[in-house]
């Protein structure tokens, strides 16, 4: 036993020697490992696609509005600014003929007591109250057609275009809506209700009181200030400024 102890110990000495070389070769082959697993996440980014478009697109964009520059450069050259002349100026504001209105829905109320008189004297039984309530629209402006040649001025060095317009009026007469009208009375027992010719006399009084009311609320101011916009606006592009004066 023991020669047979002694005859293989040099051939376990031997496999221990092989199997601690093989153990400790383990370590360093992971580390190999490691490093080759580290080497496959080296990644490199391709230049995207779209960022070769999108530098094409801004290209063609400055392109685009160099051409379109130089195309606005060329037909101002070619064509010219156009003339401003009294005439096209009239014309230019005959066009706008009715245009600078100003409409405004209104009410009126009529309002008083009557009686039949003979000889200025009161007869009894015959004394009316009434109470009218009036609703309608207004319309005015400019008629801007009554613009002559005479009424424009125009400065070339100074750039600047002198307009005379008449005033602001009312373009009809105010529309009462007499489906809204609302009619009120108290008649004594000799008293007959309202006549149709009373009637259009009481509505030939409303309009007149539109009329004043109208003016009074300013309304007619509106209008010749919107027709003073209007016209400053229509210039401002062809460098004129506009005076506007009222007759």
């Amino acid at each position: 036993m023991n020669n047979k102890d002694e005859m293989l110990r040099p051939r376990r000495d031997e496999e221990r020697k092989n199997v601690g070389a093989t153990i400790y070769r383990l370590p360093y082959a992971e580390a190999e490992q490691t490093e080759k697993k580290k080497k496959t996440f080296r990644f490199t980014f391709p230049r995207p696609r779209w960022v070769k478009k999108t530098r094409n697109l801004v290209v063609a964009i400055v392109l685009g509005v160099t051409v379109l520059g130089a195309g606005a450069w060329a037909g101002s050259e070619w064509f010219g600014t156009p003339a401003v002349t009294g005439q096209t100026v009239v014309q230019e504001i005959r066009d706008l003929s009715y245009l600078t209105t100003a409409e405004a829905v209104m009410m009126t109320t009529l309002e008083g007591e009557d009686a039949y008189r003979i000889y200025n004297i009161e007869l009894p039984g015959t004394k009316r109250f009434f109470h009218i309530d009036v609703p309608a629209k207004v319309l005015v402006g400019i008629d801007l057609k009554k613009v002559s040649p005479s009424d424009i001025a125009i400065d070339k060095q100074s750039k600047q275009i002198t307009i005379t317009l008449p005033r602001a009026d009312f373009l009809q007469e105010p529309n009462i809506d007499i489906d809204k009208v609302k009619a009120f009375s108290d008649e004594e027992i000799f008293r007959k209700g309202m006549t149709p010719e009373e009637q259009r006399e009481f509505l030939t009084q409303a309009r007149e009181q539109l009329r004043q009311e109208a003016k009074e609320s300013g309304i007619l101011q509106t209008a010749e200030d919107r027709a003073v916009r209007v016209l400053q606006q229509i210039y401002k592009p062809v460098g004129y400024s506009v005076n506007v004066a009222f007759k």
